[in-house]
């Protein structure tokens, strides 16, 4: 294998120290807990490093922060519990959720996201819904404003580079697309750096993760000139954004099948810049996965970013390579 070159500029950890915007007030959140459990958890919601709150019956609820987890006392949460979360989520109207059962999560107002576990329904091999569900999971967003800014230099030169963005669970990809949509759309002017102008942007969201979309409207602030196509299958909604909305930069959470590399090589073609992620930890997962080349060894893309656990990242410009 002939390894990619590494970009000097990589390695530092990302800026997450500064100012955190929660989209919404939490009382989205403290409105689906039991009683019992409210103020703690109002407590608990006053932290930046809180990342996730999952309830499971007969367990005590879980508080899970950016570098430790521990249980809330000893109270466990009962079936009721888990049915009083339930009924407010659904309003008591669990059959206009048929579509967010069936994938296993919720949004709420403010773009919190809430992960389901239970009993699923199939039908013809494909689930249906959930029934008796017993588990939650509650992910805290937020968004942080300036944590592309260190690599803006690499990704930026006259259009936007097409990159690939890689790394493990809770890494940051996410908030780094993020914050990358929300730049390419209002554009910046910094003076210690090349000015970048502002740009048509597109978001491919299957999962509602970069947005955090409610009822079609992002929660987070992507800019002016950002449309979001929400809860689409990623192949689809690439080809659908690039026909109908001519994007200048086209983003996309959690690449993986040959139908994603195909739609993104389509849209470069199209002359959009693309940039995406893909869960891995090394250069070598992504040659494994057949996600940085053509089939005649040329780079897909321009740039890959390796994000590491601790939110570190390297930039490294991929080779061609024989095939």
């Amino acid at each position: 294998m002939v390894f990619p070159e590494l970009i000097d500029g990589g390695g530092e950890e990302m800026p997450y120290t500064q100012k955190e915007n929660t989209i919404v007030s939490k009382q989205t959140i403290v409105a689906l807990v039991p009683g019992r459990f409210k103020e703690n958890i109002r407590v608990a919601l006053r932290s930046y490093d809180l990342e996730e709150i999952r309830f499971r019956v007969n367990r005590p609820p879980e508080l899970v922060y950016r570098n430790d987890a521990y249980f809330m006392g000893a109270e466990t949460l009962s079936t009721n519990d888990a049915e009083f979360i339930m009924n407010q989520l659904s309003q008591h109207s669990l059959y206009a959720f048929e579509e967010e059962l069936r994938n296993g999560f919720l949004t709420l107002a403010g773009g919190h996201r809430v992960g389901l576990g239970g009993e699923t329904i199939v039908e013809n091999g494909m689930v249906k819904t959930l029934k008796h569900v017993r588990s939650f999971n509650v992910r805290i967003t937020r968004q942080m404003n300036g944590v592309a800014g260190r690599y803006l230099t690499d990704l930026f030169h006259g259009q936007w580079r097409n990159t690939l963005i890689v790394g493990p669970p809770q890494s940051g990809k996410t908030t780094l697309l993020r914050d990358i949509a929300r730049t390419a759309s209002y554009g910046q002017q910094a003076k210690q750096m090349t000015p970048i102008p502002p740009r048509k942007v597109a978001i491919a969201d299957e999962r509602s993760e970069i947005a955090a979309a409610f009822e079609g409207v992002p929660q987070h602030d992507l800019g002016p000139r950002t449309d979001v196509l929400d809860r689409c299958p990623k192949a689809e909604g690439m080809m659908m954004l690039v026909r109908a909305m001519s994007p200048d930069l086209l983003i996309v959470d959690e690449i993986g099948s040959e139908r994603d590399k195909s739609a993104l090589r389509e849209a470069m073609n199209a002359g959009v810049s693309v940039i995406c992620s893909a869960h891995g930890r090394t250069v070598e997962d992504m040659e494994d996965r057949a996600l940085l080349r053509t089939s005649s060894g040329r780079p897909l893309f321009d740039r890959l970013l390796l994000l590491d656990g601790n939110k570190r990242g390297k930039l490294i410009i991929p080779k061609k390579v024989s095939v």
